[in-house]
């Protein structure tokens, strides 16, 4: 009679390793839940994104202040994912595409976590925001590059899922529009702040806004790049 002895992945009998269990179905599994802690950590950020600008254009207080209390889960969220790459690291020793995918959730995820960060920003600028009607002429098209940068995120986020390189790179091509509208819409603010120095506070909140506005179209760049590092092994800058 032969004693085996069962551990996680291999049957052992007498010290000798008789038969392997499905390692690559436990693998492929570990893969997916990574995947999947990646697209809830995207969706997490792109909904924290849309209540921020949602506060922007009503001027809530309330709602800003529900996004800046929320950013504790995405902090949370980013850790663990990165607690799990290392983990399948050091127990997978993961190479090629699989190695790829890996180091972009791991790098992508810290980008959306900046992102979510930009949203704590654009709800603390609410806050600071003492009279918007001065702005009248230029909130539209604030409102409208927000809009802009926050379907670049969305996208690029189902672009990641879906490891499509076509669409990361027609996705990324969005950004330019995206930084043309911040210099045209930060230049037509600071002349309203010239003209009108009683609205320099409320106009310093909305450039800054601008600001996370158009690192929230570089960080979705960033992910389109990742996207085409996992399928094709490029290393590209779509930024330029």
């Amino acid at each position: 009679m032969v004693n085996c002895i069962l551990d996680k992945e291999k049957v052992h009998c007498k010290g000798v390793i008789m038969m392997e269990r499905p390692v690559r179905k436990f693998y492929d599994d570990q893969l997916k839940t990574l995947e999947g802690m990646h697209a809830k950590l995207g969706f997490g950020t792109a909904a924290m994104l849309e209540r921020s600008f949602q506060a922007l254009k009503t001027n809530d207080h309330d709602g800003a202040q529900t996004v800046i209390e929320s950013d504790a889960e995405i902090n949370k969220l980013e850790k663990e994912i990165e607690f799990y790459v290392m983990r399948i690291i050091a127990r997978q020793q993961p190479i090629g595409t699989d190695l790829r995918m890996i180091l972009s959730v791991f790098a992508s995820s810290s980008d959306l976590e900046r992102v979510a960060d930009h949203a704590v920003s654009v709800a603390k600028g609410i806050l600071r925001v003492e009279n918007l009607a001065p702005f009248d002429p230029v909130m539209d098209d604030v409102f409208a590059v927000g809009e802009l940068a926050k379907n670049m995120l969305g996208q690029a986020i189902d672009a990641f899922s879906q490891h499509n390189v076509e669409r990361a790179k027609e996705i990324a091509a969005m950004d330019n529009e995206v930084d043309s509208a911040f210099r045209e819409l930060v230049d037509q603010i600071l002349v309203i702040m010239k003209n009108q120095p009683e609205t320099v506070q409320t106009g310093s909140a909305i450039n800054a806004i601008l600001h996370d506005i158009e690192r929230i179209g570089d960080y979705a760049t960033n992910l389109c790049e990742r996207v085409i590092y996992t399928e094709d092994a490029d290393i590209v800058n779509l930024n330029d």
